[in-house]
């Protein structure tokens, strides 16, 4: 039976053997001198050997985000591998990619594996055993999707930094380090729980990058990624994809068409018109001040947003109605643990 890891265990770096990783000191102009440059698995979008976290509610199709840049990588030369933790429709959702994007691509060409069922990457011994399946392939992986963060950490409490951090911690040495490559971790996040945003403060604090998708609008297909933090890089202009239903050409045994979804590039949505409405004018006004005194803070947890609604008289079902504005308005965005709040939209 699987153990699962010790925090400290996490934390330490060691080598295969136990033994301690060796310390080397290197003299600062030979750093400088090597003039390193990004190393694009996406140009512009994600980096090589970066930990990143792609996050957002429900139902913004996160999964067919991170299945949309890996097809990319992989048709790019880089080869990768996806967890898919809820298995079920990988198939269908490549098919539509491939049907949609690159009909003529032989798939058998694509350096891209899968696993179709979750693991518990808290326990070192799956930890282990996926490390060494991933060693046993004919191509050394230049990226790692795992989809999603709930059904790879079995166990784990979400509101536990330390937890949080611990598994963070070992993706990057096992993964990352270790096999030299992206990890790309699809999370949930933007729920409005108020009792989760403890935890997801270590998700958000912890990775080289963050990519955070958003619908604006709940019933539309459009939906956008903004990348809130990456190491030196720029801020990325907000990448837009639409959801469109394929057919792939065939039926099922109850005679009906098989279909999926398979994401193209749009137009970022318009900015809503601003409200008008007191609630909203309230709540803009408050989060003016709160901005004048996090003036170096661009996020703001669940529970800080909603104690300001609070505070401004809004009762509990007029909180959801102001927050959906403000998303639509890109007032906030959903973010891991809460809203990333942009000020000059206020």
């Amino acid at each position: 039976m699987s153990s699962n890891i010790d925090i400290p265990d996490l934390q330490k770096r060691i080598d295969g053997n136990g033994a301690a990783r060796p310390v080397i000191l290197r003299h600062i102009g030979d750093i400088v001198a090597e003039n390193r440059e990004p190393d694009w698995l996406i140009h512009k979008i994600i980096e090589r050997n970066v930990l990143a976290v792609l996050a957002g509610p429900r139902g913004t199709f996160k999964s067919f985000i991170a299945l949309d840049w890996s097809m990319r990588m992989a048709l790019e030369g880089h080869a990768g591998v996806i967890l898919s933790g809820e298995g079920a429709g990988l198939d269908r959702r490549v098919a539509a990619w491939i049907n949609t994007h690159r009909e003529s691509t032989d798939l058998a060409d694509v350096p891209l594996v899968a696993l179709e069922r979750p693991l518990n990457l808290t326990a070192i011994a799956e930890m282990m055993a996926l490390v060494d399946a991933i060693k046993g392939l004919p191509q050394e992986p230049a990226f790692i999707v795992v989809d999603t963060f709930s059904k790879f950490s079995t166990g784990l409490d979400e509101n536990d930094n330390g937890e949080v951090a611990a598994f963070l911690s070992g993706l990057s040495e096992h993964l990352r380090e270790d096999l030299h490559c992206t990890v790309l971790l699809v999370a949930h996040s933007g729920h409005g729980d108020v009792q989760r945003p403890r935890g997801a403060s270590s998700l958000m604090s912890n990775p080289d990058a963050e990519y955070i998708v958003s619908r604006p609008d709940p019933q539309g297909f459009t939906v956008t990624v903004t990348r809130e933090r990456f190491k030196d890089a720029p801020a990325m202009p907000p990448l837009a994809y639409e959801a469109k239903v394929i057919d792939l050409g065939r039926l099922d045994r109850y005679g009906d068409p098989v279909t999926s979804l398979a994401l193209i590039t749009a137009d970022a949505p318009p900015l809503s018109a601003r409200g008008k409405g007191r609630n909203q004018a309230k709540v803009i006004i408050a989060l003016k001040e709160w901005t004048r005194s996090h003036p170096t803070e661009s996020h703001i947890t669940s529970m800080d947003i909603r104690g300001i609604c609070k505070n401004q008289g809004l009762a509990r079902n007029r909180i959801g109605e102001v927050l959906e504005s403000f998303v639509a308005q890109q007032i906030i965005s959903p973010a891991v643990g809460g809203y990333s709040l942009h000020s000059e939209n206020l």
